[in-house]
């Protein structure tokens, strides 16, 4: 009887003293908006207490500006229809999808001189197969496609709870089965090999390569397909499949949305430091001119950590953590304006500089993100021109005829893949994670709501003897 009574007295003093277990999120881009609508969604929130650290706006590295009146796409701009994560949380926000660049025609342009112009029609496909092989194409696009569908065998597993310690093993995860029922590691190959080197194993015509296969990877990262690992830029690669799009109203309002949904409380303010000592979490950050700090029983950092991108120190037992890398210089010129004419294009066409040589990756006309088909019959002649370095106003001469206005977006808005150190952990220490490592696989949003959501299985998955934070001991 004494036990019995025992038991229920302890039990009901564990409701009475339980607290709430308290994470940090450092980060409120599509990482980290998403690791905290995750939470909420494997947690009830009356045992998770989430504060979100941002020193910017909410978005991150998705965010628009304002020229010729309208709102445009300057960050994260188009989302692969194969997303399913952005998908889902497109749905599940009840936004519509729209897109932030005009689907006119392509050309390539190398050394100055138009060498292949197509507006997806019949002829085009037909000049295609004459230029590039048509068994060369079939090779390219069943790589993609293969790719897309390996990629697509994660999904479930997430769902379904697993959670996967490294980058390396979240790649084997989506990687094929063979025939005898064992887990490759072809995705993590990939990784080992520059797609240069991957298109060419596959026999795919060296014209091929250095045209189409150029387009994506400098005008998706900046870089070129010799210094990008095989799947990242086979992930370039997937958007040539078509059917982009992105949010209507802009793709920040999906981390706005999913903040809002999972009730985090939203700190505007930079994170210094923090410290983690045997799996407790000391967060310094610098509000108003104060430093304050705040213990946390797990963190999910969900921003880059090179040196380059960030001045926040971590700290594991005391020692600071050094993190390898780089991420590259992009500027984006927004141009209200109208296109050189002694190119031979009209102001619909998007142009692609295939010449390594080029410091100019693209100009492509855009639409803003509140498009309305029915109410905007005319729009303003708005471009986004991607250079890896500064231009003049002689140099933007080169492509404009005319500029009535520009903005400049300097930004690193990307690893730079030369400097590959490969897939590491997610767990930086116990109760401490770091959701970035995944873009040293392939910076992209879905890829980022792919960690969050590896990440939160994990806390959810983590063992009894290291405390699971929403299972406080008295």
């Amino acid at each position: 009887m004494n036990r019995l009574k025992c038991l229920l007295l302890c039990s009901f003093s564990s409701l009475i003293f339980a607290e709430k277990s308290k994470i940090a999120i450092i980060g409120a881009g599509i990482g980290g908006s998403s690791v905290s609508f995750y939470l909420t969604e494997k947690l009830s929130k009356s045992d998770v207490s989430i504060t979100v650290f941002d020193s910017g706006r909410v978005g991150g590295r998705l965010a628009t500006t304002t020229i010729a009146g309208r709102e445009y796409e300057t960050g994260g701009s188009i989302i692969h229809p194969a997303n399913r994560l952005m998908v889902e949380h497109l749905n599940r926000c009840d936004f519509k999808r729209s897109r932030s660049h005009e689907d006119g025609p392509f050309i390539m342009i190398s050394k100055g001189e138009i060498i292949f112009q197509a507006s997806d029609g019949f002829f085009d496909k037909i000049k295609s197969v004459i230029r590039y092989g048509l068994f060369s194409l079939l090779k390219l696009d069943y790589f993609v496609g293969n790719l897309l569908e390996n990629f697509d065998s994660v999904y479930p597993k997430l769902e379904a709870g697993q959670g996967y310690d490294t980058v390396a093993q979240l790649l084997d995860a989506m990687s094929p089965v063979s025939k005898s029922g064992d887990q490759s590691n072809e995705m993590t190959k990939l990784t080992k090999v520059s797609i240069k080197q991957k298109l060419q194993d596959l026999s795919i015509s060296d014209i091929l390569i250095n045209e189409l296969g150029m387009v994506a990877p400098k005008v998706n990262y900046g870089q070129f397909p010799e210094n990008l690992h095989g799947f990242v830029g086979s992930v370039s690669l997937a958007g040539i499949q078509g059917g982009l799009w992105n949010v209507q109203g802009g793709n920040y309002r999906i981390p706005e949305c999913l903040l809002q949904k999972s009730g985090a409380k939203l700190v505007a303010a930079s994170v210094v430091s923090i410290s983690n000592n045997a799996g407790t979490n000391n967060v310094t950050y610098r509000l108003e001119n104060e430093e304050i700090t705040e213990e946390f029983d797990t963190v999910v950092v969900a921003t880059p950590l090179t040196p380059d991108k960030t001045i926040l120190k971590v700290l594991i037992d005391g020692q600071v953590q050094s993190f390898a890398g780089s991420f590259q210089r992009t500027l984006a010129y927004m141009v209200h304006g109208e296109l050189n004419p002694s190119f031979g294009v009209d102001s619909d066409d998007n142009l692609f500089f295939i010449d390594p040589e080029e410091v100019v990756a693209s100009v492509s006309k855009l639409i803003p993100v509140d498009f309305d088909p029915e109410k905007d019959t005319t729009l303003p002649h708005v471009f986004k021109l991607f250079s890896r370095e500064e231009l003049s106003d002689a140099d933007l001469s080169k492509y404009f005829s005319s500029i009535k206005d520009k903005q400049i977006i300097d930004w690193l808005a990307y690893p730079n893949y030369s400097t590959y150190h490969g897939l590491n952990s997610f767990r930086l220490a116990t109760n401490l994670f770091y959701l970035n490592n995944i873009e040293w696989a392939a910076s992209a949003m879905e890829m980022s709501a792919l960690a969050a959501k590896n990440i939160v299985n994990l806390i959810v998955n983590q063992p009894v003897n290291e405390k699971m934070p929403f299972e406080k001991e008295l």
